[in-house]
């Protein structure tokens, strides 16, 4: 019993190295579950009496939970069985599909990293690049909106910071579910999407049994409650402009609406605009398809690009982006919507519906498009974009400002002004400019655009032509 055994170095590393993947199993990942589990706990006790809009029991699910829901849905298993005989295949292996394409899609939401860690980074990050502004047509009317009704937030996409500053203005509201594009499948990108409530989705994906189970998550998390934050053109804008609305995620969450059974829905347009859109020049450059065969190592070098860039800022504090505003309209409650056009939901069908709901992303558009707030640097862009070539002197320059910036409130715009100041918020916007090179100021003092920075001044003043009769 105490005699000394001799074994090979090979076989001791292997012993140490099985001892520590079994401590790793029985005893770290067991505590790390229960620390975990006992923060949440802690934080959903301590946010949600404060919340508008409570967090859902759907929301607080596991991701195996909200997987196997998802994959055992009785809608889905009504399909699985005639999708196999189309395809051939047998339904077992059609099941492990839908298992696979169920877990790949819906989100694993921790609180505590919604509510503490997320949201520390998203302020600290935002207030590092910009000057966050947060915009009203009636707070009030905001304000009534109950967690008795499936609330979705319709935003105009103008850039990846859409996601930081939509979850940091309304972290004291609630939270926000909200579909992420494939530019986020890379680590550690996805993991913190996925933690901080993002469902995934592949937009330009023609598989069936996807769009069956992505229709089929968005019901459920709408039927349960869970605010959207839904991007309603589907993509980052291109030209600056807010596009027309694609519908699909629109068309999931009132498929099956009932004012009978169904909590109402209750849309809430958002308009949100940047004085330095980081994109920018990348959506200038390269179209969607070129864009993605530049694949992951591309986004993964922007990525990391863009987080040094962050850390920059947040230890210098200098908010070189400029101002950040979303400005938040008016509630629409789908019930009132309809009882207004006359529609009686559940009578129509599958045609008819999507007719209407062309009817109502137009006007959904059409708010959010109305909400665009006008920040400086798209003011100043917007004063040469019917004269690229014209020069003005510093008194020239402030009399157009000036008069630009009493068209949009004509126009009902919000407008942000520094310090509720015309002047000084010119003189943001100049320094911006000739930081960024969009402005040029010659020798004798006049300004003017530089035509090499042409397309970008007009991608920032598209963002206001629907205030403007030029």
């Amino acid at each position: 019993m105490t005699e000394t055994i001799s074994i090979p170095l090979w076989q001791y590393l292997v012993l140490c190295l099985t001892a520590l993947l079994v401590f790793i199993r029985v005893v770290v990942f067991p505590l790390w579950a229960s620390f975990w589990s006992a923060r949440t706990r802690n934080i959903v006790e301590e946010v949600n009496p404060f919340l508008q809009l409570n967090l859902s029991p759907f929301t607080l699910s596991r991701r195996r939970v909200l997987a196997d829901r998802l994959a055992n849905d009785p809608q889905i298993e009504s399909q699985v069985r005639q999708i196999a005989s189309e395809r051939g295949e047998s339904l077992e292996k059609i099941r492990r599909e839908v298992w696979r394409i169920a877990w790949d899609i819906v989100p694993a939401f921790n609180p505590y990293f919604y509510f503490r860690i997320g949201y520390r980074l998203a302020r600290n990050g935002l207030r590092s690049l910009y000057y966050p502004r947060i915009g009203f047509v009636d707070e009030e009317s905001m304000a009534s909106v109950s967690d008795e009704v499936a609330t979705l937030f319709l935003i105009n996409h103008r850039s990846n910071m859409d996601y930081v500053i939509a979850n940091y203005l309304t972290a004291c509201r609630t939270m926000l579910s909200f579909g992420v594009g494939e530019w986020s499948r890379i680590w550690p990108i996805q993991p913190l999407m996925r933690m901080a409530g993002g469902y995934f989705v592949r937009r330009d994906s023609d598989d069936p049994l996807y769009r069956l189970l992505l229709k089929r998550y968005v019901q459920m998390a709408t039927a349960a409650r869970v605010p959207h934050a839904i991007f309603l053109e589907g993509q980052l804008s291109r030209d600056g402009s807010v596009g027309p609305a694609r519908l699909g995620l629109l068309s999931y969450v009132t498929e099956h609406y009932d004012p009978e059974t169904s909590p109402d829905l209750v849309f809430m347009p958002i308009g949100i605009n940047y004085d330095h859109v980081i994109e920018a020049q990348n959506m200038l450059r390269y179209s969607s398809e070129h864009f993605r065969t530049k694949g992951p190592l591309f986004i993964l070098r922007n990525g990391i690009v863009f987080v040094a860039r962050v850390m920059w800022e947040l230890l210098l504090r200098r908010r070189s982006h400029g101002y950040a505003c979303a400005n938040f309209g008016n509630p629409v409650y789908f019930s009132k919507w309809l009882a207004h056009n006359g529609v009686h939901w559940p009578d129509l069908n599958r045609a008819q519906r999507y007719q209407w709901i062309e009817k109502l992303g137009a006007e959904m558009i059409d708010s959010i498009t109305a909400l665009v707030p006008a920040t400086p640097v798209p003011v100043l862009c917007r004063v040469w974009f019917h004269d690229p070539i014209m020069k003005l002197s510093a008194d020239e320059l402030r009399v157009r400002f000036h008069a630009l910036c009493a068209l949009l409130e004509q126009g009902l715009c919000h407008l942000v002004l520094v310090q509720d100041n015309r002047n000084l918020t010119l003189e943001h916007a100049l320094n911006h400019c000739l930081r960024r090179g969009i402005i040029r100021q010659s020798d004798d003092g006049e300004y003017e655009i530089n035509l090499e920075m042409l397309p970008l001044a007009n991608y920032y003043a598209n963002s206001l032509s629907q205030f403007l009769n030029e």
